[in-house]
């Protein structure tokens, strides 16, 4: 197996983990949303230091999806890996898509997840889970 396509294995089991956590974690979410606040959980795991913490109350939302400025290229390049990692699970029955809307399926338990989301990323997906996916793509958009 040649190294990119090992790199590419990693890059979506990477990504199954960190999208079944999401829908393990908030039940309901649309496909676009489940696309950013996965890329920004990988980003933000690899950090291991969160910028923001969860007595954060004011645009929320917006300081989150700050961590996407200057990062367009990376997102476009895991903008494949989640989509197949979305896929791999949907084939797989562990998450559903019905609609837009993706939910869990599968029985999950939260421990089994390599990566994990801090108070403020939970904020912030439920607060965005509030809004439409129209208006969350122009927040997303003016912080690329």
């Amino acid at each position: 197996m040649e190294l990119k396509q090992e790199l590419e294995i990693i890059q979506i089991s990477i990504y199954c983990d960190i999208v079944a956590m999401l829908i393990k974690e908030h039940k309901t979410i649309s496909l676009i949303k489940l696309i950013v606040f996965s890329y920004l959980t990988k980003k933000e795991n690899l950090i291991q230091n969160s910028v923001f913490r969860s007595s954060n109350t004011k645009e929320i939302v917006n300081k989150y999806l700050s961590l996407l400025s200057g990062d367009l290229d990376n997102f476009f390049i895991s903008y494949e890996y989640i989509l197949k990692a979305i896929h791999i699970l949907i084939e797989n029955e562990i998450i559903e898509l019905k609609g837009i809307l993706i939910s869990t399926k599968g029985n999950m338990e939260l421990s089994d997840f390599i990566f994990k989301e801090n108070d403020f990323t939970k904020k912030v997906i439920e607060k965005a889970k509030k809004m439409s996916d129209k208006q969350f793509m122009r927040e997303v958009l003016s912080n690329v």
